[in-house]
This record gives structure tokens, C-alpha cells and sequence, in this order.
């Protein structure tokens, strides 16, 4: 009796799971996340051919979205391309925006000289073999309609830059191989280009600093009022005993021994070349580094000779390789 009201009472319970089952099958959610979602296949996926969807939307809804993207981008692009216009209006095409002061140049401008080495290792070195007869390859830009043969007296217009003639470099143009085909190499100096500055110079030969050289003094002093309007450039041995071995240094053009005036102040002007120092070392030791340092010279150019900060002036090695007899 007992056990078949036990198998009695199993069976109920298997009737009733069924039930519950089959009741939960039918149940419509009112909440549709809570139903579990229908296994499909990867192509089901791809295209649901009974809901006519691509990828999960309908033709129309990738539509809509195609429609809010294109727009949203093209919406993106013209608020980039206003602000980035309204910058450059800002913005001066033919001068710096900030200038001399104002700028993070400033107004002491650096010396530097050509050539360099293009091996990245020798730093500023000036290294070659005499018996190579190595020349330095200096790039003279072709003279241009708007410039002019400028002298102290013949200042260039507004519009007109001057002209830098090499050949008048004498024993350190071209046509001498700029002295490295005799051991007597010419090294070109430079100022940097700052906008609109112009130099102070020290035209005064009551008015000169106490350590300016003596015979960059005797030459200040030997020239023309007119033409102590440069800003003057002396080199030397960096320590006693470079100055020992660098020998005997002259100056070309032998006319001047510095930047003159009339190539001040840069505006930017189409074609303009930046005045040129060369300084052509006569005798120096061969097999040795001599450390050399340039200076420029004007009341408003700093000097710091140090290696950390150096200020006005400019530091290289000569390094000339020679047969020993």
C-alpha cells in the first residue's frame, strides 16, 4: 500500500514538472530581456533571412546610422577648419608672430661657423688629410634681381637685399680651394638670423672693452668712421697652449673684420644671404687638436665662454693631418 502511494506521488511530481516546464515555454515575458536568447548559426548572424537583418539591424537602421556618422563628421570637420583658420589669422605669414623680447630667441644671437663635419661623432671638429687635398663644399646661391652691391656709403632699399660675392674672400674663395689644399684652412663665420635686430656697435675707439683684443683695436682704430658700423669678430686659441700651436689668423674680406651694417636688420626678404666672416688660420700645428674660439663683438651681444651656456661666440677643433718628416 505504501509503495504504490509513493509511486503514485512520483508520478504526480514528474506530471506537475512537466507542466511547469511546458507553462514556461508558452509564458510570454513582460519583460523580453529575461527571455533567453535563440542559439543561431554564424550565417544566422550574418543575415536573419525570417527578420530581414544584416549583422543584427535592418537595412533602414543602417541607414539612420550611416545618415547620424556622415553628419556628425562632416559637423566635426567644419568646427576643425574654422578654429583652425581662425588661428591662422593670427598668425603672420612674413614675420614671426613674437619677435626680438618677446620671443623665445630673444635678442642675443648665436655665432656659428661652416664647414661642419658630417660625421655626427666628431661633434665640432674640423678634421682632414693634407694629403687628400680635401676642400670644403660651400653652396654660393645665384644672385637674384633684387640685389645689390651694398657698401657703407650704398645702403640696400627696403625692398633690395645685398650681395655676397665669394670671390672677394680672396685667399678663401673658391677659386683658392679655401685653403685646404695647403694646409692654411678658411673657416666661415656666421651670425644667427634674428627679425628685426639690429646691432649696437662699437664704432667709438674711446669706448671699447677692456678685453677686446689689441689687434682687433688697432684695426678699429685704422679704419674710417664710416666703416666702424660692424659687429667685429676675433678667433684665438681657446687655452695657452692652442694659442701657442694655432699660428698666425687674418680676416677676409680683407676690408672688413666683421658683419657690416648694411646687412642688418633681417626682414625676411626674399633671397637674403646672411653676411660671411672668413677666417683663415695661416700655419696651424699639423697632427694636433687645437681647441679655437670666435667671438662676435657688439654692446648688445652677451658673451659667456663656457661650454654649459655659451653665449656670442662659438667653439671648434683643427685637426689637419700631415706626413711627419
Amino acid at each position: 500500500m505504501s509503495t504504490q502511494m509513493q509511486t503514485s506521488a512520483h508520478g504526480q511530481l514528474r506530471n506537475a514538472r512537466k507542466s511547469i516546464k511546458g507553462s514556461i515555454q508558452s509564458t510570454t515575458y513582460e519583460f523580453p530581456y529575461m527571455r533567453q536568447p535563440e542559439k543561431k548559426t554564424l550565417g544566422q548572424l550574418i543575415y536573419d533571412r525570417e527578420k530581414g537583418k544584416i549583422l543584427g539591424r535592418t537595412l533602414p537602421n543602417w541607414g539612420e546610422l550611416l545618415i547620424f556618422y556622415t553628419v556628425f563628421y562632416i559637423s566635426l570637420a567644419a568646427l576643425f577648419a574654422i578654429c583652425f583658420k581662425a588661428l591662422m589669422m593670427t598668425i603672420p605669414f612674413h614675420k614671426p608672430k613674437w619677435i626680438l623680447d618677446k620671443s623665445l630667441i630673444g635678442t642675443n644671437p648665436g655665432l656659428g661657423f661652416r664647414p661642419m663635419s658630417k660625421d655626427v661623432v666628431h661633434g665640432s671638429l674640423i678634421w682632414y688629410d693634407i694629403t687628400e687635398q680635401k676642400q670644403v663644399n660651400y653652396t654660393h646661391e645665384k644672385i637674384r634681381n633684387n640685389h645689390k652691391n651694398c657698401g657703407f656709403g650704398s645702403l640696400p632699399d627696403s625692398h633690395q637685399v645685398c650681395n655676397l660675392n665669394i670671390e672677394d674672400f680672396d685667399e678663401c674663395s673658391k677659386s683658392r680651394s679655401y685653403g685646404y689644399n695647403n694646409s692654411s684652412p678658411c673657416i666661415f663665420l656666421k651670425l644667427n638670423r634674428i627679425y628685426g635686430w639690429i646691432p649696437e656697435y662699437y664704432n667709438d675707439i674711446n669706448d671699447l672693452p677692456s678685453d677686446m683684443p689689441e689687434d682687433l683695436v688697432e684695426y678699429i682704430k685704422s679704419r674710417p668712421q664710416i666703416e666702424r658700423d660692424q659687429v667685429w669678430v676675433s678667433c684665438s686659441g681657446e687655452n695657452s697652449v692652442d694659442r701657442e700651436v694655432v699660428g698666425d689668423i687674418a680676416y677676409f674680406p680683407t676690408q672688413l673684420r666683421g658683419f657690416p651694417s648694411y646687412f642688418f636688420p633681417y626682414t625676411n626678404i626674399k633671397g637674403y644671404l646672411s653676411p660671411l666672416v672668413a677666417v683663415k688660420f695661416k700655419r696651424p700645428k699639423p697632427n694636433q687638436i687645437i681647441n679655437i674660439q670666435c667671438r662676435a663683438w657688439a654692446k648688445n651681444i652677451n658673451y659667456n665662454g663656457s661650454h654649459r651656456d655659451r653665449q656670442g661666440s662659438v667653439h671648434f677643433e683643427l685637426m689637419i693631418d700631415a706626413p711627419i718628416n
